[in-house]
């Protein structure tokens, strides 16, 4: 179940990243984190069959893939003269999300006996994230042509 879930993930990066040059970083983002938070919310309540719930995280996932391939489509946008740190933070910050995933959710059903508080918080995550998104996404449209030289037909 766990290397599904990695492979969903993994595999719909460049699809994230496609999305984004055509409809927009944030724009793409914003969708992913909707997405990941509605499956991950719906996974939190007991599923008839284990494939029911694998099928549930592996949405969530996916869309949280999809959304790596959307922030390596932002990053070189904002932050042009640091990409190489920032790739190396973005690419850091994903080890460990999925470390501290399944960590997380071990420790919820050691101390609750469920996984559903472990996954109703990484829907809450994903929505705290489509908040702070949402939150930069006026300065950053101010800044952007500006960082970029003036170029035409940014998306963000």
């Amino acid at each position: 179940f766990t290397a599904a879930c990695v492979f969903a993930g993994s595999f719909l990066r460049p699809v994230g990243g496609a999305l984004a040059d055509r409809f927009g970083g944030v724009r793409t983002l914003s969708v992913v984190y909707v997405l990941a938070a509605l499956g991950l919310a719906v996974a939190s309540f007991q599923q008839p069959s284990p494939w029911l719930a694998l099928a549930l995280i592996m949405f969530a996932m996916m869309s949280l893939g999809a959304g790596n391939g959307a922030v390596f489509q932002l990053a070189p946008q904002r932050f042009a003269k640091e990409i190489g740190v920032l790739t190396g933070l973005v690419g850091m910050t994903g080890g460990i999300g999925g470390f501290y995933l399944a960590s997380s959710l071990g420790w919820a059903k050691q101390v609750t006996g469920s996984y559903q508080i472990g996954l109703l918080a990484f829907a809450g995550l994903a929505l705290l994230a489509l908040v702070g998104l949402s939150g930069v996404k006026a300065r950053w449209r101010r800044t952007w042509p500006e960082l970029a030289g003036q170029t035409s037909g940014l998306r963000l």
